[in-house]
């Protein structure tokens, strides 16, 4: 009955532990999505900045601070292109973790069937051992009678002894 109860809660820990990381998969993808977006907007930027100082070649300030943006974007891409590694890296660990909790999922489920198989088998066992409980019983009320008979044996046999001369008691 407890190892009933400890492979339900294993299971349940178990399908926690599958939800958990499927949320987190997906959570991790759409956020993989959306940096992928931003910097899908911000190369559609530069190429906008790029267009508008061609054509507007007045303002040598706005190179500069075009510059100082560029390179700030760059520091941010490569920021950007780290977060994606790292979150591609938790997706193949929280792939792992899936597998992990799949296989004791089999697991719990051959502990299942195994305990399953004993508790038939104890069901079969248990008529026999009720018999065997009876024949013990009953045999146990046999000793006691043979007992009591053997008990008025030796109470025959030494009064008998006691009457015939020459026979000793104990």
């Amino acid at each position: 009955m407890i190892r009933k109860i400890l492979s339900i809660l294993g299971t349940l820990a178990l399908a926690g532990f599958l939800i958990n990381g499927i949320t987190m998969t997906q959570n991790m993808k759409k956020l993989h999505a959306g940096l992928e977006d931003n910097l899908d907007s911000i190369e559609r930027l530069n190429g906008v900045q790029a267009a508008v100082i061609d054509k507007n070649e007045e303002l040598k300030g706005m190179l500069k601070t075009v510059d100082k943006i560029n390179i700030n974007l760059d520091q941010t891409q490569a920021k950007t292109d780290d977060t994606l590694k790292l979150l591609s890296q938790v997706v193949d660990l929280n792939a792992d973790t899936l597998h992990l909790n799949d296989r004791m999922l089999q697991f719990s489920g051959t502990t299942k069937k195994n305990i399953g198989t004993v508790h038939s088998s104890l069901s079969q066992l248990s008529p026999h051992m009720e018999k065997l409980d009876t024949m013990l019983k009953e045999l146990d009320k046999t000793a006691d009678h043979d007992k009591k008979h053997l008990k008025k044996i030796l109470d025959s046999t030494e009064s008998l002894n006691n009457k015939t001369p020459g026979v000793g008691t104990r």
